[in-house]
C-alpha cells in the first residue's frame, strides 16, 4: 500500500505542475466490497497494488484534460462492464503462435514487449479507454517473459500491442517521471500533452516502425492463417 500511495503522490504531484485543472477528475476511493466484486463477478485475482489503487482513486471521471492519457480510467463497475463487453473467445486460427509469428513478421500486427496478441480477454482485465479504439488492460497471464500484472497498451484500430510496464505501480511512476520531465523540458518526455484535453494516447508506444518478435516467439516457425488465399 505504501509504494502505491507513493506512487500516486508522484503522479498528482507532477500533475499540479503540468495539468492542476485534470486532478478533480481523478475519482475518490472504491469501497473494498466493490473491488471484491470484480474478482467475484471476472473470475480474477486482482494483482494486490492494483487493488490498493482502486482504494486510492477508483478510476478517473470523464472531462477534460484528462488526468491520464486515455480518455479516462475506469472505475469498477465500468472495468466489469467492459471486460464482458470486450471479450471474446481465443481465434483457433490466429491466436496462436506460429501465426502471430507470421502476423509480425509480415508487419500486419505490431508487438512491443511480452504480451499476446490475441483478442481474447481471458485472464486480462481492461481499466480504461480511449474512444473505445485504445485501451489499457491488466494481463495476469502473459507468455514466457511477461510478468504477472503487467500494463498493455491496446490499439485495436492498428492491431498495437504495447507493454506499458511490468506492474500498476511501475506504470504509474513511470508516467510520473514523465509528466516531471515534461515540465521541465517537454521535448525530453514521451508524453504529448494538449493544454485543454490532456496526454495524448500514444504515450508508451514502441517508435519502431517494425520491431522483431517478442523473445517468446523468436523461434517459432511462422504458419499463415488458414483463410489466406497466398
Amino acid at each position: 500500500m505504501d509504494d502505491i500511495e507513493s506512487a500516486w503522490a508522484l503522479v498528482e504531484a507532477a500533475l499540479r505542475r503540468v495539468l492542476p485543472d485534470s486532478l478533480p477528475l481523478l475519482a475518490g476511493p472504491a469501497e473494498a466490497s466493490e473491488i471484491d466484486a470484480i474478482e467475484a463477478e471476472l473470475g480474477v485475482t486482482l494483482p494486490p497494488d492494483f487493488r490498493a489503487s482502486l482504494r486510492i482513486h477508483n478510476g478517473s471521471n470523464y472531462g477534460n484534460p484528462a488526468p491520464v492519457p486515455l480518455e479516462y480510467l475506469f472505475d469498477t463497475g465500468e472495468i466489469v462492464e467492459m471486460t464482458r463487453a470486450w471479450h471474446s473467445e481465443a481465434d483457433p486460427d490466429i491466436d496462436n503462435p506460429p501465426v502471430m509469428a507470421c502476423l509480425i513478421d509480415a508487419g500486419m500486427i505490431h508487438v512491443s514487449g511480452p504480451v499476446r496478441p490475441t483478442s481474447s480477454l481471458r485472464n486480462r482485465v481492461v481499466v480504461g479507454t480511449m474512444n473505445g479504439d485504445v485501451n489499457w488492460f491488466i494481463d495476469l497471464d502473459p507468455p514466457e517473459g511477461g510478468t504477472p500484472g503487467q500494463v498493455v497498451r491496446l490499439d485495436l484500430e492498428c492491431c498495437q500491442w504495447d507493454v506499458l510496464a511490468p506492474s500498476w505501480t511501475a506504470l504509474l511512476v513511470r508516467y510520473a517521471e514523465d509528466l516531471e520531465r515534461f515540465a521541465d523540458d517537454p521535448e525530453s518526455s514521451t508524453l504529448e500533452i494538449d493544454e485543454d484535453s490532456g496526454p495524448m494516447s500514444e504515450w508508451g508506444v514502441d517508435p519502431v516502425d517494425k520491431p522483431p518478435r517478442p523473445a517468446w516467439l523468436r523461434d517459432v516457425e511462422a504458419r499463415r492463417p488458414s483463410t489466406w488465399n497466398w
